[in-house]
This record gives C-alpha cells, structure tokens and sequence, in this order.
C-alpha cells in the first residue's frame, strides 16, 4: 500500500528577515515508498514545469545513494527548500547495478545498453502518463549513472523513426546534466575491483565478488565500450549544460587512501562545461545532510537556476523538432506522389502556321498544314453513292 504524499513546506521569511510564514510548495512521497527499480516521483510542486532525474552509480539504490548517515534524503528534505519558487518534479531511478548482476556474462556493453533502453523506455512513458513530455529535463547522475546516461543519450538522439519520437524527445529535452565522479576516460581498475569487494565482501561470496573481467573492463580507460560512448557524446554535448564534479577526498581502500576517480578523469577539460570539485569521498560526494554540506550550495544552486531558465530553450527546440518532423512528413508525401504520378512533360507550343491536333481554327492555314480528313466508313461510301445516284436520277429527268 503506497502511503498519501506528505507537504513538504519551507519558512518564508518578510523583508527584514525576520518572521513570517510556512508555505506549502508541494508534496513529497514516504521514503518507504521508493521502488528499488524504475522511477519513482518523490516530490512535485502543483505547478512542476521541469523534470529533475537523479540516477546512481556501482551498486547504488535510488534512495540511499542519495541518503546521508543522519538520514537526510536530499531530494525532498533539502532540494524543494532550495527551489522554491522554481517550479519541478523530483524523480529517482533504480536499476540492477548490484556487483553480483555484473557477473560472468554480465554486465559490460550489452547491459549497459540494455539499461539504458530502459531508462528511455521508463522514463518516456512515464512523462506520458503524467502529460509532462513538453517538461525540460535535468539529471543528476553519479559514477557508473553518468556513463549510463550518455549512452541513453546517445541513443535518443540517433532515434529518427516517427514511431520513435518519444524516445527521441528525452534527449531533445534534456537541458542540464551534473555529472557527480563520472569516470568519463575511464578508471583505475585495480581501484575498483578493490572498491568493489569492500562494498559487498561481506554479502557475497568472493569467488562472486571477482567481477574485474566485465564490469572493471567497461571502466578502463581503453575499453572500446567507453571510448565508443565518448566519440557519439562528444557529437552533442554542446546541446546541454554540463557540470563535471569531482570528489575531493580519498578513499580508505584496504588501510590505503586513494580518488577513485581523479580529477582528470572525471573532468575532461570541454569548451563549455563548469568544474568544481566537493570535499568528500567517492561515495559520499552524492549525500548531503543539510544546506551547509560541502557542494550542496554548487549542486543546488545550478538546479535551481536551471529550473528558471530551461522552459523557453527547451520549448524552442521542441517546437523546431515538430516543424522538422512535419517538413519529412510533406517531404515523404510528395516523394510517395511523384512515384504513383510522375509529372507530365510540359507540351510545347506549336510553331507559326501550325494548327493544334483536335483543335478546330477558323482563318488561313496554310496548304499542306491542315491536317487531313480521317477515311470514311462502309456505311459512310453506301451513303455518298445513293447520294451520287439520286443527283444523276434528277439530272436525267
């Protein structure tokens, strides 16, 4: 039983600064009430003209990466505070990035390319059923999600079947992307393997844990998987806004600190994209416990301008794909018309002097140009001849 949504409300204060009232600013959902697969809408302000789209990383989960230790589930208890009067829906998605998934056979290319049909798949029909498909979109993705968002993207935007033109929209709506530790040229792989079986040594059997020949391979820096990723990205991030954050401190991997993944390598220097780094660990880089947390005001602050700016873009752009739609669609007409009915050639006018064929013309024409009587029938020369015979009878007479 799915729990009502609960208000979420934030303390206006009056122009002094002091005083004033809690305003109501839409409705959050019971954490309970997070699907561990698919989205699922956390928050929505009444009048939500923008959708915003957390994904996680390596053996994340849609509620606690997001999650700090004390509990603050950044999404509904902070982000709505922060926006305001910036008018979004609040979504989480989760999918199978559990270590174990990755297995032999696993997850390398084809999982996450499986992966990412699904999310275009969910999220599509998703802003369908909620009639929000004019809505701009801005994802916050950590780790492994950045990757998996690139190749979403990357596969939205090849869509050009108007039987896919839904699909196709996510990617034409997408207006700002923040990409929190996303290995973009790839990572260490002993990093991550070792990262990997402190994550789940304890739950899982290491003979299962030994993962390194899928899923570490997709992250290495020569992987033809992520290079591939990369080359049709780099075709088109310059349609979005784009935050590259790295974590700014090390992890503790087996009494050794180390960046899982470094500055450079989660923040290939682009024309275009902001830099920053936050103060915490690979994994806590996405956990934020109150407004004052180290990268909270960078994240949240470029999410809420972005609200603000994103509808007249998006919108633009969503109106030039109809008109392209509709110019192809006249265009295969006509093609389709020219092969039933190719036109005929123009008949040309005839020369001084000549009479047109079926055309009667009164007036000189000239002799030999007049075009000549068609032969007469059976019937036509019995006639002539009683004719003939009668004008000799009456001559005779």
């Amino acid at each position: 039983m799915v729990s009502p949504p609960r208000r979420t409300l934030f303390h206006s204060r009056n122009r002094e600064g002091f005083g004033g009232t809690d305003v109501d600013v839409g409705s959050a959902i019971d954490l309970d009430d997070i699907k561990r697969f698919e989205l699922t809408e956390v928050y929505a302000h009444p009048d939500a003209k923008v959708d915003i789209v957390l994904v996680h990383g390596l053996n994340g989960d849609p509620r606690k990466t997001w999650t700090s230790e004390k509990g603050t589930f950044w999404p509904t208890d902070l982000l709505p505070v922060t926006l305001k009067s910036a008018k979004a829906r609040i979504l989480v998605y989760g999918y199978n990035a559990d270590v174990y998934a990755f297995g032999k056979g696993g997850a390398s290319s084809d999982m996450l390319h499986q992966h990412a049909q699904t999310l275009l798949a969910n999220l599509s029909a998703e802003r369908q059923s909620e009639e929000a498909t004019d809505h701009p979109i801005i994802w916050v993705v950590h780790s492994l999600g950045g990757l998996l968002l690139k190749r979403a993207l990357n596969l939205s935007d090849d869509l050009e079947s108007k039987y896919a033109d839904d699909l196709r929209n996510i990617a034409v709506s997408t207006y700002g992307i923040i990409f929190l530790g996303t290995p973009h040229t790839g990572a260490d792989p002993a990093k991550w393997g070792i990262m990997v079986e402190k994550m789940v040594s304890a739950l899982i059997p290491k003979k299962v844990v030994h993962t390194e020949d899928q899923l570490v391979k997709t992250l290495q820096t020569n992987n033809e998987t992520l290079q591939n990723i990369n080359l049709k990205f780099l075709e088109i991030y310059e349609n979005y806004r784009i935050d590259m954050v790295h974590e700014g401190l090390q992890t503790d991997l087996k009494g050794a600190k180390t960046f899982i993944v470094d500055q450079l390598q989660a923040s290939p220097q682009l024309r275009g994209v902001v830099y920053y780094g936050i103060e915490a660990t690979h994994s806590g880089m996405c956990k934020f416990s109150s407004k004052n947390s180290p990268g909270y005001s960078n994240v949240a602050g470029h999410i809420k301008g972005w609200v603000e700016m994103a509808p007249p873009v998006i919108h633009a752009r969503q109106e030039a794909e109809r008109q392209k739609r509709l110019h192809d669609l006249e265009k295969a007409k006509s093609d389709l018309q020219w092969g039933f009915h190719p036109p005929q050639a123009p008949k040309s006018a005839p020369a001084p002097g000549m009479s047109q064929p079926n055309q009667n013309q009164q007036g000189y024409q000239q002799p030999g140009l007049v075009e000549a009587p068609a032969p007469r029938t059976r019937f036509e020369f019995e006639v002539a001849e009683i004719e003939e015979m009668d004008t000799e009878m009456a001559g005779n007479r």
